[in-house]
């Protein structure tokens, strides 16, 4: 778990927010043989006050050709048949109890890692915004990996990839949201 303080000048509802990243399991990945000291499963961390948006992560392929790949580090190693993107209802069910405890959950799309990720055109980019929308936010999908859970939006941990497309990827979530039923969250944490 990873926390920083959001704080805005602009909305006094952002003040003080707490965000942290959970799913990777850092200190379990290397240390294998202690499982009851790894990441606690995603819901165990909403019972705790001093969060208020946890980012999942990390979305770490988007497969701009096919179904976008998932890391969450040992907490979820199941696929959906014939693909490689996870199927995790445990945590979808964990996101809904978040949910009902107030806090916001957002995917977190890059991360550090040995996978290229990124969006070399605007085309790419609405493509993309379509897929994470139908799958990890409002619209509707053969393979949702959290099953009916619906995410509170997206984070964007961009480390390496073509940025291009990221605007109109951007541009394609807002109008989705313009006609939603919810508020959803865009935020990013890039690195220069």
């Amino acid at each position: 778990m990873h926390a920083v303080v959001a704080a805005s000048a602009d909305t006094a509802d952002c003040a003080n927010t707490v965000v942290t990243y959970w799913g990777q399991n850092s200190w379990g990945g290397s240390h294998l043989d202690q499982r009851s000291r790894w990441e606690q499963p995603l819901a165990a961390y909403c019972q705790d006050s001093t969060f208020d948006i946890i980012n999942i992560s990390f979305l770490i392929n988007y497969n701009l050709t096919g179904l976008p790949v998932l890391n969450h580090a040992f907490h979820c190693e199941t696929t959906f048949n014939g693909t490689h993107t996870l199927h995790c209802p445990d945590i979808g069910a964990d996101i809904k109890a978040c949910q009902k405890a107030g806090k916001k959950v957002v995917l977190s799309l890059g991360g550090g890692n040995i996978y290229t990720y990124g969006l070399e055109t605007a085309a790419d980019g609405q493509r993309f915004a379509d897929t994470v929308w139908n799958m990890f936010l409002g619209g509707t999908h053969k393979y949702r990996p959290y099953d009916d859970a619906v995410l509170d939006g997206i984070d964007l941990d961009l480390e390496s990839g073509a940025q291009t497309g990221y605007p109109a990827f951007i541009s394609q979530l807002r109008s989705y949201f313009k006609s939603a039923p919810k508020q959803y969250i865009i935020s990013a944490a890039p690195q220069c």
